[in-house]
């Protein structure tokens, strides 16, 4: 048990002996900071994804409901109130925004918890959010999107360890900054969400397995177990973890001085270990524990099998869906760099016998990830974001390896590699700062009117540019009738992704009334005129999207961070798109406009 309560002051030692020994931590540290942190307030008080509303709106309706009845049927009733019933994201986005909580209690404000308890759906749940006092959304959101800051931070950090551990302290320093100059983990730490939480245990595990492997302290074994539980908790596709910790076994029995059968012999320590992570998996959902075992087990084992097959794209091969996601993740040079050295860190894996079991870790892990998305239909580069700093490992791995051999080819190979890389990277990170939807936002605060209507096609308010102090007219689903057809909203908005349906044969949105609705309303035809548009237009307002299966297509990806994406991930740029029509003449409503959605 003493090693147990040892184990956070040995990290914060181990932090506070690297800063000391290493003089380039604290500038790696610092660019991290930097890059992660880059205007992480875009789009509050909206959302950046539908993940970040609905993790917020998870801990917001249980504080109302629990405020509202405190209770233990109170709190039941909260917990069991979601999209899907997650896992560990509740407990630390509770706790972040806890401060909230509190000012609210202290200025009288508490009654907007209550009343945002079980919300309507529609529209994202526009009503309770225009409803809740501005200051609340702008400062949970902050805090949330903070708690990723620091989160991504410890990645680097975990990262630059395992660098450190498996090949030396320049394998870390290069990992790290690598690491912090890869665009797809910098866009996700700029949204709240699960997966960079998951990552850090990821991460976390893995380092105490390379050291339970060098060690054989069978206390990092445990350790490394309760950390794959808790990042599985968070989200699921951190199940390789469980591969992980199996392969750790074994290549500590392999480096044992004992006979290998006789090493394997640890039945006390798997079973430990086993149980330590099926803990942290249960306790990591709250429905488990105040709703049964029912949600528990379809969300685990219904909603994970599910998602191989559930389509959030279009049909293509698996290899456009990997290639696209590391094209925009890593940007060309870098994704090079990565395939290199895969293959030159597989031909040297027997010739480093101190660095062996550490980067044969890393191989299993990025080969583990790899055919667990394999054998979906579709994935994101959020999905994509635990191979990202296996993949700087093992660029690290390669180049310290290569300049050993061949110093004059190495160095300026590798800063061509790292200036190419940190040009893509700073490039996509300053566009941050001038985000569509974000000065559309802007522009119908300053020229709306008190009484002023906005109308959005969009299904969820998290996809259109919406201020808090501006009425909206939702027209996604509503009940056609006359009334809502004869109503004349100052201000139209038509987003991106209504530009779809302008493209014939696209995933998803398709429909000729839709069609030919906003091809009229783009040409002016219904008294309406475009008063302002954020973003590049796309030809003739059309879309141009990758071809599915087209390989030529994807280059561009791989040269302009912003790029086009798919479904529910953060959307960048090219993706924001907005366009404000306003109507030309007070009072004239034209009768053919009736929006067909």
């Amino acid at each position: 048990m003493s090693r147990w309560r040892t184990l956070p002051t040995n990290a914060v030692d181990q932090l506070k002996a690297d800063l000391r020994a290493d003089p380039f931590l604290r500038y790696i540290l610092l660019l991290s900071v930097v890059m992660v942190g880059f205007w992480f307030w875009h789009r509050i008080p909206n959302f950046a994804t539908r993940d970040e509303h609905s993790r917020l709106m998870d801990v917001m309706v249980a504080y109302g409901s629990v405020l509202e009845n405190p209770s233990y049927e109170g709190l039941k009733a909260g917990v069991e109130w979601s999209r899907v019933p997650f896992g560990a994201t509740f407990y630390l986005y509770a706790l972040a925004i806890l401060p909230v909580v509190l000012v609210a209690a202290v200025t009288g404000d508490l009654n907007a918890f209550t009343a945002i308890a079980f919300p309507s759906w529609e529209f994202g749940h526009y009503e309770a959010w225009a409803a809740t006092p501005e200051w609340i959304w702008t400062w949970s959101l902050v805090f949330l999107r903070l708690t990723n800051v620091v989160a991504a931070l410890g990645c680097v950090y975990l990262t630059y360890r395992l660098g450190v551990a498996i090949e030396g302290r320049t394998a870390g320093r290069l990992s790290a900054v690598v690491l912090s100059l890869t665009f797809g983990f910098l866009t996700i730490s700029k949204e709240a969400g699960e997966d960079m939480p998951a990552l850090f245990f990821v991460l976390l595990a893995l380092y105490l397995l390379v050291r339970y492997v060098q060690t054989d302290d069978g206390t990092l074994f445990l350790a490394a177990s309760a950390a794959g539980g808790v990042a599985i908790a968070f989200k699921l596709t951190a199940a390789p973890v469980i591969l992980f910790i199996g392969v750790a076994f074994l290549l500590r029995a392999h480096a044992a001085d004992a006979p290998m059968a006789e090493s394997l012999v640890r039945p006390k320590l798997l079973v430990s270990g086993a149980l330590f992570g099926f803990a942290m998996i249960v306790l990591g959902f709250p429905t488990a524990l105040v709703a049964g075992p029912e949600p528990f087990i379809e969300r685990v084992f219904g909603g994970s099998t599910g998602r191989m097959t559930h389509a959030t794209g279009p049909d293509a091969p698996i290899w456009w869906w990997f290639l696209r996601g590391y094209f925009s993740a890593f940007g060309l040079p870098l994704f090079a760099a990565v395939a290199a050295s895969v293959v030159g860190v597989v031909a040297t894996l027997r010739r480093r016998a101190s660095a062996f079991h550490g980067t044969a870790l890393v191989l299993v892990g990025l080969t583990a990830y790899v055919a667990l998305f394999s054998q979906w239909h579709d994935f994101r580069v959020h999905h994509l974001l635990p191979t990202f700093p296996l993949a700087a490992l093992l660029v690290a791995f390669a180049f310290v390896r290569l300049r050993e051999r061949s110093p004059r080819i190495a160095r300026p190979l590798l800063a061509v590699v790292l200036v190419t890389t940190a040009i893509y990277a700073g490039v996509g990170t300053a566009q941050f700062a001038s985000m569509p939807r974000d000065e559309a936002t802007a522009w119908l605060e300053e020229h709306g009117e008190e009484g002023d209507v906005l109308e959005i096609t969009r299904r969820d308010m998290q996809d259109a540019a919406v201020p808090h102090s501006m009425t909206v007219r939702h027209v996604f689903g509503e009940d056609s009738d006359e009334e809502a057809a004869m109503t004349c909203p100052r201000y139209i908005q038509v987003g991106y992704r209504d530009l779809l349906y302008l493209k014939d044969g696209t995933y998803y949105r398709n429909g000729d009334f839709q069609k030919e609705y906003l091809r009229r309303l783009l040409n002016e035809e219904y008294n309406y005129e475009i008063a302002a548009e954020f973003g590049t237009r796309p030809p003739n307002f059309v879309p141009q999207r990758p071809t599915p299966g087209s390989f030529v297509d994807l280059l561009r990806l791989g040269v302009v961070p912003h790029t086009d994406q798919f479904a529910d991930e953060q959307e960048l740029a090219a993706n924001q798109y907005t366009l404000i029509l306003e109507r030309k003449q007070a009072g004239a409503c034209n009768p053919d406009r009736h929006p067909p959605f």
